[in-house]
């Protein structure tokens, strides 16, 4: 699941970063912001990736996870 946040393209990937959340419930899933990753696209320009839909750019900074790579 693609999202961004409030640190996208300061203290992480730009174009956000990818969760894999897991089903627990007939109508609920697990997100756990701590395995956030950042996609291929980060790593090398021949990859292409998703634009987070709008319902999945957060306001708030969500400091856990994968941050920029030097």
């Amino acid at each position: 699941m693609p999202f961004t946040d409030a640190t996208s393209g300061k203290e992480t990937y730009g174009a956000g970063r990818y969760l894999e959340p897991e089903q627990i419930g007939a109508d609920k899933v697990f997100v756990d912001f701590n395995v956030a990753y950042s996609p291929y696209c980060a790593y090398n320009e021949m990859y292409s990736c998703p634009i987070p839909p709008i319902d999945n750019r957060l306001k708030v900074s969500i400091r856990a996870g994968e941050n920029n790579f030097k």
